[in-house]
């Protein structure tokens, strides 16, 4: 009697989900949490694909579900070191902004300059986060989602920190 593809997938899970674990943790470098999710999201994706690696080789299958994961962690890592990058650049601009009052005139003038040098969507939305306003407000003022504001302040201020450089080594 032929497997069914639970039993198939089932088998395939038993014999390699201990060794993927440990691909994570001890070749990739991730933390155990971490592994564990991206582990559920290997298995996951194999089951969605399963009807297209069902028929190739055990070997085959073994380097697909290497391959997967490899691809998962690079994935979260370019995500991880993206997010916070923006995360970390907003911050500051943000602590700058809050102590704007006390920053000297030249670091002023130098933001100023860099900021008329944005796209003018990029200059408004920049802008008007200085004086206070919640993305909720700006979004219901431009008619743009919330979401796409923010994605707009993050490169803004990516662009901010590209130009300003060297020039305010204080502000970042």
């Amino acid at each position: 009697m032929e497997e069914t593809n639970e039993e198939r997938f089932t088998r395939y899970f038993c014999q390699y989900n201990d060794d993927l674990f440990l691909y994570l943790v001890r070749d990739l470098s991730v933390d155990k949490d971490t592994a564990i999710d991206l582990l559920s999201d290997v298995w996951v994706v194999f089951w969605e694909k399963f009807h297209t690696v069902r028929n190739l080789q055990e070997k085959q299958i073994r380097k697909w579900l290497w391959k997967t994961a490899y691809n998962k962690v690079r994935n979260y890592k370019r995500r991880k070191c993206y997010y916070s990058e923006v995360l970390y650049t907003t911050e500051k601009l943000d602590e700058f902004q809050a102590s704007e009052p006390e920053a000297d005139n030249e670091q002023k003038e130098i933001l100023e300059e860099c900021i008329r040098l944005l796209r003018p969507l990029e200059q408004e939305v920049v802008n008007t986060r200085r004086t206070g306003k919640s993305y909720k407000d700006i979004s219901q003022r431009m008619n743009k989602s919330v979401a796409s504001l923010e994605c707009i302040y993050c490169r803004a201020v990516k662009k901010l920190k590209l130009m300003i450089g060297d020039k305010l080594t204080s502000f970042w």
